[in-house]
């Protein structure tokens, strides 16, 4: 994720006693706690108590305790309900962390220390910080040219300082012939001819161009000249603790045309002390590039070496080295370790080590043939090893498929099912003469593959809906071995649940239809398996067992759902009707704004006829309306499918405006999000949050009839109406106010990585039970009141970590604790949602049960 997250002020992650101002004009109703952005707390604001000038000595002190990477910040004014008038036109950063022990005021690139505030009351100013800021401690100082009474709410933007550098030190970098000064000048600690005890540019993740000229501009380089230091420019930097480092990357110029290319050897040398660095460094020497000009990353490897501080000395290949960006790979280290002694070398010893470094030897760099044709010979074998093993699982696994597919053109109806296999299949054959149901039926567990959702699809972001098309084409109802294992809808190629071709004959459709249902009794596989040569009797005596084991209630929803589906298409909302307020979220594929409708329809189809109504607009992106025909196509099945859902706790489409710019008008709550209402607000009774959970219950049991998978099942994605009604939503992916909630995994689009089960995020395998893993996380929000985030203690990777203990089940996984506020018997049903067996967690019936029962 971005480090673009707000630090916690106006969500109240920031608690009260960590904000302080050197006065306040009344500590009750503008004290330092009331300076929140966006948020009318008593008397609205931070007012100090005495009037601004230039020469304010007044601040307002956010403390963060850890040191944090700080990207932006905001202000506002007191709006205090429409009766303040006071904000701040102008305003000073300071910042503090422990390395530096003092206090640092900020400057922009272009050496600028005052920063624009606000022009009214209530709309924010958000400054962007370029170079960014490394703080435990910030101060907002007001400024105004002339004196006057000010007041401001604030937020910091950013994310915590996980490198765990705390400092660097560097040789001050020289000036070009043309003028350019090669400096760090960011660099917030001491100059003199070394720079120490600070941090700056070499690790504020930003890179250099292939130009050296940008650096007049952006000083993204840090360059040395080989004749102006007696000694090769070393970088030592040091780290909060004691770390064990795998690798270091150097971002590095190779402007050779102008004397500037990579290093020709770097020595990395370690050390626990600081005071002496341990002996064997690790070395690595470069070839000489001269042929390509780009700017390159440089990595060494450093074999899992200990140390607090590192010490990196480079050596000239040419008369200049630039440097722009430093990343160390590094994991805190386990164990005790004791500083560096220097060793006492005798005149003997001394002679010794004198005359040994006179014929250096290094096997590293010497070629034995032999050596080389056996490493050859090694790696040639493994390779042969690898395709033909791949070959082999290749071959077994389409040949598994022709059996197991539920697509699958031959019939095993003549083969014996084992007892421990369960499934079940159709096929239609090409001239729809004749349909035979397979002895295959699908497993009650089977993870199935998740169908991504089309980019314009309003919410549940990613959805498996098992009730595939009910009739296929003739052209492609039999396919080859090279299916999937696992159906995977495809609404690109044919319209979701197609009415264009149907059966003739009723209980054949209805066959089709129960196709994706679970839990089909195994007598049936058997009676069908005996009857195969009867392909209409065999269907006909599946479809009286899977009949007599679904229950009334999905057989309901289902076919209200495909009634829905078959009926007029969503109907057009008035553009004229919306009157955007604010925007909600921004993301690739679109963006979300709350805006107020008139005449919006109820569920009973009835219209209010002059009352506005809150509602979320979701545009398609800006090339969605551009694109090709099949780009509103997508739009209209997938809007289709969603409008369908018809259950009090999960949000309606309202509607679709089909001229471009493309939208969907869907419901919204008038009190926000459930894990910002939990936050802000008063702590509401057991009985209110046991309410709450019950309706989410509700709404996800109402999925789980249907195989719908919401796969992102959070406080932040449920709304919070009148009367504390919930419903089911999914606009918190792409709002910046949760963009620490989500973490990206190897390649894959970032995951809500605490509330994700281990098999969804290491086997991306996803179910209805990996939204019920997702619930209880759920429940650890809602009774610690979302003000402790799930797994507060581990960061992101120690987070995937403890998954991946759990996935070898090697008894090392930690479960979440239990909040003090939080029932043992709550406890006890999310220690049921967290269980290791996907099949043994509880589905949302039995939860929406027994937390009826407690309420």
């Amino acid at each position: 994720a971005q480090c673009i997250a707000p630090l916690g002020m106006e969500s109240g992650l920031i608690p009260d006693r960590d904000v302080t101002a050197s006065s306040s004009y009344n500590d009750g109703n503008v004290g330092a706690s009331n300076g929140r952005l966006n948020q009318e707390i008593k008397g609205g604001a931070w007012c100090p108590k005495s009037q601004i000038t230039t020469e304010s000595i007044e601040w307002l002190e956010i403390n963060l305790h850890s040191v944090h990477v700080v990207s932006a910040v905001a202000t506002q004014g007191r709006f205090g309900n429409g009766q303040g008038v006071e904000y701040t036109e102008a305003y000073v950063l300071e910042y503090w962390r422990p390395r530096l022990g003092k206090w640092v005021r900020y400057r922009s690139a272009d050496g600028q220390e005052v920063m624009p505030g606000n022009t009214n009351t209530y709309l924010e100013k958000k400054n962007h910080l370029s170079p960014l800021i490394w703080a435990s401690k910030v101060r907002f100082i007001p400024y105004n040219s002339h004196r006057r009474t000010v007041c401001m709410r604030v937020e910091l933007y950013g994310c915590y300082w996980s490198a765990g550098i705390v400092s660097y030190t560097i040789p001050k970098g020289d000036k070009r012939s043309n003028g350019i000064e090669l400096v760090d000048i960011t660099y917030d600690g001491d100059w003199g001819a070394e720079l120490r005890g600070g941090l700056g540019q070499l690790v504020d993740g930003q890179f250099g161009g292939d130009e050296i000229r940008e650096a007049a501009k952006s000083s993204a380089w840090v360059g040395w000249r080989n004749d102006s230091h007696v000694e090769p420019p070393a970088l030592i930097f040091e780290f909060d603790r004691v770390r064990e480092f795998s690798a270091v990357h150097l971002f590095c110029s190779n402007k050779f045309m102008r004397d500037v290319q990579v290093f020709s050897e770097a020595i990395v040398s370690f050390s626990v002390g600081g005071r002496h660095f341990q002996d064997e460094p690790v070395r690595h020497t470069t070839t000489g590039d001269n042929i390509f000009e780009g700017s390159r990353n440089v990595t060494i490897k450093l074999h899992h070496r200990i140390g607090k501080w590192v010490r990196i000395e480079l050596r000239f290949a040419a008369r200049w080295i630039l440097i722009s960006e430093v990343v160390f790979d590094s994991d805190v280290a386990q164990g005790n370790y004791t500083p560096e002694i220097l060793k006492v070398i005798n005149a003997k010893d001394k002679t010794k080590v004198q005359t040994s470094s006179e014929l250096p030897v290094s096997t590293a760099r010497q070629e034995d043939p032999l050596y080389m044709a056996i490493v050859v010979g090694v790696l040639t074998a493994l390779v042969i090893l690898l395709v033909v093993a791949v070959f082999l699982i290749v071959h077994r696994h389409r040949h598994r498929k022709c059996f197991a597919s539920p697509l699958a053109k031959t019939t095993v109806a003549h083969r014996s099912v084992p007892e421990h296999y369960n499934s079940s299949a159709s096929s239609m054959l090409h001239d729809n003469k004749m349909i035979m149901e397979s002895a295959l039926e699908v497993k009650s567990d089977e993870y199935q593959e998740p169908y991504q959702a089309i980019r314009c699809t309003p919410y549940f972001s990613t959805v498996l809906l098992e009730m595939k098309d009910l009739v296929t084409d003739s052209n492609t109802a039999l396919s080859d071995s090279s299916n999937y294992d696992y159906a995977v809808p495809e609404l690109s190629s044919a319209p979701l649940l197609t009415t264009k071709r149907r059966l003739a004959e009723n209980v054949v459709e209805r066959a089709a239809e129960l196709l994706a249902e679970r839990d089909v009794d195994l007598m049936a596989v058997r009676e069908a398996s005996m009857h195969a040569d009867d392909p209409r009797r065999s269907a006909a005596s599946s479809l009286r067992s899977k009949l007599s084991v679904m229950s009334p209630s999905q057989q309901e929803i289902r076919m209200e759902v495909r009634r829905r589906i078959d009926g007029p298409p969503v109907a057009e909302f008035p553009r004229h009707r919306l009157r955007m307020i604010t925007k909600l979220a921004e993301g690739t594929f679109g963006t979300v704004y709350i805006a107020e409708a008139e005449c919006v329809p109820q569920y009973g189809g009835g219209i209010v006829s002059a009352d506005t109504q809150v509602v979320a607009v979701k545009f398609l992106g800006n090339e969605a309306s551009t694109r090709e025909r099949y780009i509103m196509e997508e739009f209209e099945n997938d809007v289709r499918v969603l409008a369908s859902l018809s259950s009090p706790q999960l949000t309606r489409v309202l509607g679709v405006c089909r001229s471009p710019p493309i939208a969907v008008v869907l419901e919204y709550m008038d009190m926000g999000d459930l894990c910002a209402f939990l936050r802000r607000g008063p702590p509401p009774g057991m009985p209110l949050l046991l309410h709450i959970t019950v309706q989410v219950a509700a709404g996800m049991q109402y999925l789980e009839a249907l195989n719908f998978v919401h796969r992102d099942l959070a406080a932040r994605n449920c709304l919070i109406g009148k009367g504390f009604n919930i419903k089911i939503c999914d606009f918190s992916t792409d709002i910046e106010a949760y963009a620490c909630d989500y973490y990206k995994v190897d390649a894959r689009a970032p995951l809500p990585l605490r509330w994700s089960s281990w098999e969804a995020v290491l086997r991306n395998l996803y179910s209805s039970r990996s939204d019920v893993w997702a619930f209880g996380v759920l429940l650890h929000e809602v009774f610690s009141l979302c003000r402790r985030r799930p797994y507060e203690r581990l960061t992101e990777p120690q987070v995937l970590q403890n998954l991946a203990h759990l996935e070898a089940d090697d008894g090392m996984f930690v479960c979440e604790a239990r909040s003090p506020a939080c029932p043992r018997e709550v406890y006890e049903i999310m220690r049921a949602c967290w269980r290791r067996d996907a099949d043994a967690r509880p589905t949302f019936g039995e939860l929406r049960e027994r937390l009826e029962r407690l309420a």
